[in-house]
């Protein structure tokens, strides 16, 4: 039901979900029905974490008036370039690959050198976290992921990990941070991944 322009449509929609963008849509909700390429979807679900700047949303195509969920896609949005916090959360996650926790440096006093706190979920764990109630909400569905830059990393780690596909835009390679049992997965199937 979803073709490629559908997945760019929903891979640039996720960003108007983060308050702090310039392209915020306060319209883009949990249960609002959107247009795009001529096709209608609902939102069924959404996330804006605000501990460590992952937004991301869950959709279905409309059908006979109703949410098809036989098939949903999860759109992750990328770094929002204005926010120095997602800037720099981000950077920890794809640059340096922290997929457990996010750090940011506390100087315990000025004669001791600052030491790595943890602050927050990186953005995999809450992406890979979203993608498991998603699936716990609709165990029939058929799951794929899309996402542009950064979303895209999330998505493609979210699909590898869990056998999903994905139509993605622009974005790095998570395989650093995959499990051993994704990363055989990956070696040893064809795994039906588009990524533009």
């Amino acid at each position: 039901m979803f073709n490629k322009e559908n997945y760019k449509d929903l891979s640039r929609d996720v960003y108007r979900l983060d308050p702090k963008g310039k392209n915020y849509d306060y319209n883009i909700k949990e249960e609002a029905i959107r247009k795009i390429e001529g096709l209608d979807y609902q939102i069924l679900k959404t996330s804006d974490n605000t501990s460590n700047g992952m937004q991301a949303m869950a959709v279905a195509p409309i059908k006979n008036g109703e949410a098809d969920t036989s098939e949903i896609v999860i759109a992750y949005a990328g770094t929002n370039f204005s926010d120095k916090l997602d800037l720099y959360r981000d950077f920890q996650s794809v640059i340096l690959g922290n997929k457990e926790s996010l750090y940011e440096l506390k100087q315990v006093s000025k004669k001791t050198i600052p030491i790595p706190t943890p602050v927050a979920n990186s953005q995999i764990i809450t992406a890979e976290k979203f993608a498991e109630d998603i699936q716990t909400d609709y165990p029939n569905a058929e799951v794929t992921t899309t996402g542009h830059s950064l979303g895209e990393y999330l998505a493609l780690y979210v699909s590898a990990e869990k056998g999903w596909a994905n139509v993605g835009f622009n974005g790095p390679d998570p395989y650093d941070v995959l499990s051993p049992e994704a990363k055989k997965a990956i070696e040893t199937e064809t795994k039906k991944v588009d990524s533009f």
